[in-house]
């Protein structure tokens, strides 16, 4: 917060905001609503990314709660610091116990991921939480159904049940006052909008995370035993009636020179993770036109394949397509895995 702003090699001073000035001087709400802010682009440069770690750590510090619950996520996914289950839940607890609502309804949902959480208006102080906390077992929170197959070339695999209708109903109420325009990747290796793709959908940046969407990876990690830290991030699509993604296939292909610098930077999209938050609609199947499949999941189940073959080439057999709903409005999880990490920051 030094300050300066650049604009290509002219460097420009201009006065730091009053949100900026506010968390400066050490107030809590700002440090959490500017670290949030910060790390909101996915595109946060290195000094960003740590200026809004040290916002939040400070945050919570000083016993505000929601810092401390971006500070439990930060645990789950081993963010600026080694990634622990039990730190995270430990902060979760201490954050519910400082008043933050946000994570009070997060502990509770782990604790019980079938139920949609309800927070009492006398909840009975730091007891509660404390037993509340105590309920949470990971292994329950991880467990998945067996996998089935659905199709052996390409190898499409379904999981029937893979998370709760509650779980379902949190995914869309986090996402639904996010959508925007879904995107594609061009074949000059931009994100850009495309009359192929008329849904909306929004991505979980590591600012519009919480614990329970960790949870819900790591689920998904233990069941296509693929680590999280490959994975991109998590997107929750919408489509009304009318609405589709038309054929394509979602690995990167090697032979455009515009996707090879994402190819080598980023590394290969190998594998499609799809969870079907709703059914209230009718039509929008999942369509694999090359192999004469059409899927669709009731709410909770999954859907996923490899984009690639044994030798890391884009597998034509998996071109596919979002089916438009003729009526009501389908929601899913789309979850992109990569072959590497993304570059440090």
């Amino acid at each position: 917060m030094d300050g300066v702003r650049r604009l290509g090699h002219i460097v420009l001073m201009e006065a730091p905001s009053d949100l900026q000035l506010r968390a400066e001087a050490g107030d809590p709400v700002a440090q959490v609503t500017l670290a949030r802010t910060l790390l909101g682009s996915g595109e946060s440069r290195q000094d960003q990314f740590f200026e809004a770690i040290a916002l939040v750590d400070s945050a919570s510090a000083s016993g505000h709660g929601d810092a401390t619950a971006l500070s439990a996520l930060f645990a789950a996914m081993g963010v600026a610091r080694p990634q622990s289950w039990p730190l995270a839940f430990d902060l979760l607890q201490l954050a519910a116990e400082q008043g933050s609502r946000s994570a009070q309804q997060q502990l509770m949902f782990l604790a019980n991921p079938d139920l949609d959480p309800q927070v009492p208006v006398a909840t009975g102080g730091a007891r509660v939480w404390a037993e509340t906390r105590a309920a949470i077992s990971l292994d329950r929170l991880l467990h998945h159904p067996e996998r089935r197959a659905l199709c052996s070339a390409p190898r499409i695999r379904i999981i029937e049940g893979f998370a709760s209708a509650a779980e379902c109903r949190w995914l869309i109420d986090r996402a639904r006052t996010m959508l925007k325009a879904a995107l594609i990747f061009d074949v000059h290796g931009r994100h850009v909008a495309d009359p192929g793709r008329s849904n909306k959908g929004t991505d979980f940046q590591l600012g519009d995370m919480d614990v329970v969407i960790e949870i819900i990876r790591a689920r998904i990690a233990a069941a296509t035993r693929i680590p999280v830290p490959v994975f991109e991030p998590t997107q929750v699509l919408h489509y009304t009636a009318g609405q589709e993604f038309k054929r394509h296939i979602d690995a990167l292909e090697p032979t455009n020179p515009h996707h090879r610098e994402q190819l080598r930077t980023h590394g290969q999209r190998i594998a499609t993770f799809l969870i079907y938050l709703n059914q209230a609609f009718e039509g929008g199947e999942t369509e694999f036109s090359a192999v004469g499949l059409r899927y669709r999941g009731n709410t909770g189940d999954a859907l996923f394949w490899p984009n690639v073959d044994g030798e890391g080439t884009p597998d034509p057999l998996t071109l596919h397509a979002g089916l438009p709903p003729t009526s009501g409005e389908k929601w899913l999880l789309s979850q992109w895995i990569r072959d590497r990490p993304p570059p440090s920051r």
